[in-house]
């Protein structure tokens, strides 16, 4: 019952799997491999055991509440509390540089309030010293935004997550107003951008609420830099594993005074509001 727990969603591929990989190699603890699809994240799992490392995994789809809820009540019945949460999973459709209104409601649905979820059902049951790691993107600078009020908006010290919300619901009807509004909005890949920018945005926020509230939790966010997935179709700078470098840097070993920061690949901190 007293077993360290560290979770991380979208866990059967790609980054997420390099994650759960290094966690299994240096993390004191149990490290749940998540995963939406139960055969693939079996599969994965099973790979991580033939390296001779012992992972555990949930069916987790991060887009359903029921789910996200059911995950939670697995954790809080089997262990003490999450000492390390990653937030992985995430969608892009690489072939696509502008989406239709439902596609791009589906990808913030995955990539943005899945998150919301998450911080409802999981992040009462953070430890006191835990960390959280949201995976972000370069793309998730302030700097992709277009529109002058929401640059002004967002960098507020006081922002909250529901200017946070109506950012994300500017541009969804922005989507809906077709391709010349989604464009100017955020440009070419702009329903994953706003999704990255508000990512990281809430990140700030929650980081901002948990001192307030006076809990030592670390709440981060990070570049893993171009990294060469199934979602880039093989198109990057970054091995995976080189791509998991800076995520499992948050979740390991930084010093718990990172709060609230912005992380490059390198693992030096950026100005996201530059």
């Amino acid at each position: 019952m007293a077993t360290k727990v560290a979770i991380v969603t979208g866990g059967n591929r790609g980054l997420g799997f390099q994650i759960v990989k290094g966690l299994c190699q240096k993390f004191d603890g149990a490290v749940y491999l998540t995963s939406r699809s139960e055969e693939r994240g079996q599969k994965a799992v099973q790979d991580l055991e033939d390296l001779g490392l012992h992972p555990r995994f949930h069916v987790l789809d991060v887009t359903s509440e029921e789910s996200v809820e059911n995950f939670a009540s697995f954790i809080k019945a089997n262990h003490n509390g999450i000492d390390v949460l990653v937030n992985n999973a995430g969608v892009l459709d690489f072939d696509k540089s502008v989406s239709s209104y439902e596609e791009a409601k589906k990808l913030l649905d995955t990539n943005f309030y899945s998150l919301l979820k998450i911080s409802q059902h999981l992040h009462p049951i953070l430890t006191n010293t835990a960390r959280v790691v949201n995976i972000s993107s370069d793309w998730g600078l302030l700097s992709n935004i277009r529109k002058q009020i929401w640059l002004d908006t967002l960098i507020k010290d006081n922002l909250t997550v529901d200017e946070i919300l109506q950012f994300v619901s500017d541009f969804l009807q922005a989507a809906k107003n077709g391709r010349n509004a989604f464009f100017s909005f955020a440009g070419h890949y702009g329903d994953y951008k706003v999704s990255k920018v508000a990512l990281s945005a809430l990140t700030f926020v929650q980081q901002r609420e948990y001192i307030k509230q006076g809990k030592d939790i670390s709440v981060n966010c990070v570049h893993p830099g171009f990294v060469k997935t199934d979602m880039t179709k093989g198109m990057g700078d970054f091995t995976p594993e080189r791509g998991a470098r800076a995520p499992l840097y948050l979740a390991l070993e930084a010093p718990q005074t990172l709060k609230g920061t912005f992380l490059w690949h390198d693992c030096h901190k950026v100005n996201w509001d530059d």
